[in-house]
Order: structure tokens, then C-alpha cells, then sequence
């Protein structure tokens, strides 16, 4: 019988994170998780699946410069008061994940906080993949066809925007190594090594 595990990708934009991740569910033959889970918590909470992707993407930078949101790992009921905050929808998109992993299929999630919400879950593999500065900008210029100063830009406003996210949400830092259990460069490594160490890491675990 298959155990039960999950893999946590955190990625700069550009580092082929996204893509490292689609690879190893190819490879593992297991459940590949990104945006899907902004819906499922839409379904779940009966929220419109926009104010998911609002938070997820295009939350007001001034709320990060508050007090860090208290993870509680409940979500408030519809009739709360702040059952449409920032705060209950971080909650419902945490509480998703976790049920998803009690249901016992494996999978890998990129992004989403993956590695604070499963933290205390067993069998979870969390992986940061990390780039060059060029390595990002040479990719997000071919991706997004834009110049290279606007590639620079856009790396730069995204990678802080998921730090803040991730520090206002969870109290930690994004791309702290000791919260990770394996931190890749793409850029000197290589995708199918980088796909190829997390297959690796997964079975030194004994998870498959």
C-alpha cells in the first residue's frame, strides 16, 4: 500500500520551480497541486474563487506592514465577522491542504505556504528552489516576452510580495533554509537533477 506523503515546492519567480514540480508528479505519478487549491477552497467556503486569487497574488502591500496575521488553523464560519478576511481565507486554503492530505493520496503543492501548513505533518518533503539573478531574468523575459528591465522588476515585486505573504501569514521567513529539508539551484543544477534529487529524497525517506 502507498504511504502517505506530500512534496512543498517554494520557488523565486523564474527558477523553473512551478515546472521542477510538474516533473517529479510526472515522475511519482502523484497529485499536482498550484492553483487548483485556490478553487477547491472556494468551493469548500462558498467565498468567491476572486477573493482567493486577490489574496493570493494582489493583496494591498499596507496590510503587511500590520501585525502578523495569528495562525490559528480553524477557519470562522459564514455569519463571522471576519469570515471574508485575509486572514479566514488563508485559513480555508490551509484547512484544504490539510484535509487533502488526510485523505491519503500523495501529492506535491507549489507555493500556497505549503511547507509552514504541513509542518507538522509526517512524510511531508519541503523543497525551496532557488536561481541566478540572470538564470530568472533571461527566463521571465521569454516567458512574459517583455525587456529585461521590466523582467528585473517583475522578479523583484513578486519575490517580495510572496516574502511579505509568507512572513505576515505564518510569522516566518520565506527562504530560510531550516525551513526547508532540501534547498536546489536550478540554475547550476539543472531541472531533471533538480527533479531527480526530490525523487531521490523521496525514496531515502522510504515513502515510495
Amino acid at each position: 500500500m502507498a504511504k502517505r506523503f506530500a512534496i512543498t515546492i517554494a520557488r523565486t519567480l523564474g527558477s523553473d520551480g512551478g515546472e521542477i514540480a510538474r516533473r517529479v508528479a510526472q515522475q511519482l505519478n502523484i497529485r499536482f497541486i498550484d492553483k487548483e487549491l485556490l478553487s477547491i477552497a472556494s468551493s469548500e467556503s462558498g467565498i468567491s474563487e476572486a477573493l482567493f486569487n486577490v489574496m493570493d497574488e494582489k493583496l494591498n502591500r499596507r496590510i503587511f506592514r500590520q501585525s502578523t496575521a495569528a495562525y490559528r488553523g480553524e477557519v470562522y464560519a459564514p455569519g463571522h465577522e471576519d469570515f471574508l478576511s485575509n486572514k479566514n481565507l488563508f485559513e480555508y486554503q490551509s484547512k484544504v491542504l490539510r484535509d487533502i492530505y488526510n485523505q491519503g493520496e500523495p501529492f506535491i503543492v507549489v507555493g500556497r505556504a505549503g511547507s509552514f501548513i504541513l509542518d507538522e505533518f509526517p512524510n511531508v518533503v519541503r523543497v525551496n528552489v532557488v536561481a541566478s539573478e540572470q538564470y530568472c531574468v533571461e527566463n521571465i523575459m521569454d516567458r512574459n516576452c517583455i525587456s529585461e528591465s521590466e523582467a528585473r522588476k517583475l522578479i523583484a515585486k513578486t519575490n517580495k510580495y510572496r516574502y511579505d505573504f509568507f512572513k505576515y501569514f505564518t510569522g516566518k521567513e520565506w527562504g530560510n533554509p531550516l525551513n526547508y529539508d532540501m534547498c536546489l539551484n536550478s540554475s547550476s543544477l539543472g531541472i531533471e537533477n533538480c527533479v531527480q534529487l526530490i525523487v531521490d529524497s523521496v525514496q531515502a525517506k522510504g515513502l515510495i
